[in-house]
């Protein structure tokens, strides 16, 4: 597997000049997958099933390129340049609803585990109805599932988003720390484990995600639709993904053991991540309509970030794993 990492306004033909950069390998159908965020430790199925050959043991040649964010990933992915997008469900739900030609086909992590809100050491919130007027949110990318739980953080007390700034930041957790200490921003929606690093450096946790909106759909698989009608593409990528997760529910140690070294983890933070990303995976990857109805109701409930006009089947067409063994 080839991966790469795009930055934040990356161009459909810069990914398409990319993805000509390298040859497949013989036998195995080349496939482009797309990860909002490289340092997100929930993407961690994505990554592994290379590691471990699952991609090809499904017959696949896959490339991974790594984005700033799920706003930033969308582009390509409407257009068909990324043929899979592993984001934030609440981002495809934004650009299914302006159009983009975007199936939602398989839940991944079913609870957003490990992100929420963070302050600064000396913050004076205590609370997220302490945000006022003016307040500023970092998030990494507009339109992403973080811009989301941002406007979501300012409704909780009484906010408008107008009556917020949002600061598109990016990935980068240093970036994040010092907007926090320089007071560039007031608050930050992270990811996991970016709030565990920041809270290590001093910071605060506002509101923890998991707690605050445990119902709620984190992460899924998503295709562009004319990737649905190429053979059986999708369920091998899907099946990738069910091996790839039972693999790391049965050996733990390993995967920590790669947590750590993929995303730069000190063992016992990798520890806490694996604790609250593999447990939660959907084991078969299955993404009911009734999950998906209270995920649409839910992002609706914010104002600024969509009309709410969509219905369950205007995005979900669940994809069944393809039954992947070493003899195909």
């Amino acid at each position: 597997m080839r991966r790469r990492l795009v930055a934040l306004a990356a161009s459909s033909g810069l990914i398409a000049a990319l993805a000509a950069c390298g040859g497949t390998t013989d036998g195995l159908e080349p496939v482009e997958i797309g990860l909002a965020v490289e340092k997100d430790v929930s993407n961690l199925a994505f990554i592994v099933a290379d590691e471990q050959g699952f991609y090809e043991q499904c017959g696949l040649d896959a490339t991974v390129t790594f984005f700033q964010g799920g706003g930033a990933l969308m582009p390509p992915l409407a257009s068909g340049d990324v043929d899979f997008g592993w984001v934030g469900t609440t981002a495809v739900v934004a650009a299914v609803e302006e159009g983009s030609p975007v199936k939602t086909i398989a839940e991944i992590s079913q609870t957003a585990g490990g992100w929420g809100i963070v302050v600064g050491e000396d913050s004076p919130l205590e609370t997220l109805d302490d945000l006022e007027q003016g307040a500023a949110i970092s998030f990494t990318s507009e339109g992403s599932l973080s811009h989301w739980f941002a406007l979501w953080a300012a409704k909780q007390a009484g906010l408008a988003p107008t009556d917020v700034t949002g600061v598109p930041l990016g990935g980068s957790v240093p970036a994040i720390g010092a907007a926090l200490d320089k007071g560039d921003v007031d608050a930050a929606a992270v990811l996991l484990p970016w709030g565990h690093i920041l809270e290590d450096e001093g910071k605060r946790w506002l509101a923890r995600f998991e707690d605050e909106l445990p119902e709620m759909n984190y992460t899924g698989l998503h295709a562009n639709e004319s990737v649905l009608d190429d053979g059986d593409k999708a369920a091998r990528v899907v099946g990738a993904y069910v091996l790839t997760a039972q693999w790391m529910n049965d050996n733990p140690e390993e995967t920590i053991e790669f947590i750590s070294n993929q995303y730069d983890l000190e063992e016992d933070l990798a520890e806490v991540a694996y604790e609250l990303v593999v447990p939660d995976l959907n084991p078969t990857g299955e993404f009911t309509e009734e999950r998906m109805q209270f995920l649409l109701d839910t992002v609706a409930e914010v104002p600024g970030f969509v009309e709410g006009s969509l219905e369950v089947d205007d995005i979900l067409e669940n994809v069944a794993p393809a039954a992947c063994d070493a003899t195909e």
